[in-house]
């Protein structure tokens, strides 16, 4: 099946659930205007294959639809370079989409398939904690242009961790891509699954540079823009868990409902009320 159509014919496996993320990118608030159209698209795409890795599915169809201010031809050959790079990289088709004019942004949507869709709502309590990769990298990018390349890299052209996705499938009791900030999402968890969090700050992975910043533990626990898995997996599934991972935490019962995350440094309570943000909040940032 090829674009020319005036809509896309799917024919999903009945056997397969299909799973869809949509997710918008607007200059100047996701991206700068002044970023390297390259690594526009990539990124702009890599935030929605980062929902299809977070549900345990594999990507198969993409739509783009593309605002444009103006007609930018070299413009446009650089952005699309960054977008295709990544669908041929995870094998998945552009079937449609649709360009206008108006101020820069850009709506992504991305269809998938598995056999048993991770959700949210799934954890148990006892479970343990984990994350794929180092956090805060983007956030303190973010804050210190050009002060290091893979923390840089992390912000501009994030790979979703489908890789990570496809060896915890079997083992995630729950799943949450990590957008907008480790405390945030992991509450989402929680939320959804009616349990509470502890996770110890000095088992997080990070860079070595952030903890050179007075901010860092603002990046680590609130900075977003990870696009790292936070998932859920029972005690005795510890150690089949890829190189890449690391357990952070444990699902608990406070024995008062949803009780939040509690957070530890070296196995003393801190007050998350100290971060200045808890994550990305649309119609409230800076």
């Amino acid at each position: 099946m090829a674009i020319g159509d005036d809509a896309a014919i799917l024919n999903p496996d009945p056997n397969l659930q299909m799973v869809v993320s949509t997710d918008t990118l607007v200059a100047d608030v996701h991206f700068k205007s002044s970023d390297n159209p390259t690594t526009i698209g990539h990124k702009s795409l890599a935030v929605s294959l980062s929902d299809i890795a977070a549900m345990g599915a594999k990507p198969k169809w993409a739509l783009l639809n593309l605002t444009l201010p103006d007609l930018d031809q070299k413009w446009c050959n650089a952005f699309i370079k960054g977008f295709s790079q990544l669908l041929l990289k995870h094998e998945t088709q552009l079937i449609g989409g649709d360009t206008t004019q108006g101020p820069l942004s850009i709506t992504v949507t991305v269809m998938g398939e598995t056999e048993q869709a991770i959700t949210r709502n799934t954890a148990q309590v006892n479970d343990l904690i984990v994350v794929s990769g180092e956090l805060g990298s983007a956030a303190f990018a973010l804050h210190n242009p050009r002060k290091n390349k893979a923390c840089n890299a992390q912000l501009r052209s994030p790979e979703p961790r489908l890789d990570v996705a496809k060896k915890v499938k079997k083992l995630a009791t729950s799943m949450i891509d990590i957008s907008d900030g480790l405390l945030a999402d992991l509450s989402h968890i929680c939320e959804a699954s009616k349990v509470s969090a502890v996770i110890e700050l000095t088992q997080i992975p990070i860079n070595t540079i952030i903890k050179k910043d007075p901010n860092w533990m603002q990046y680590v626990l609130a900075g977003g823009d990870d696009y790292q898995l936070c998932f859920t997996i029972h005690i005795d599934d510890e150690s089949q868990l890829p190189e890449d991972c690391c357990i952070i935490g444990q699902i608990i019962d406070t024995g008062e409902g949803v009780g939040g995350v509690m957070v530890l440094n070296q196995h003393q309570p801190i007050q998350t009320d100290s971060i200045a943000y808890k994550g990305y909040q649309h119609f409230n940032h800076d």
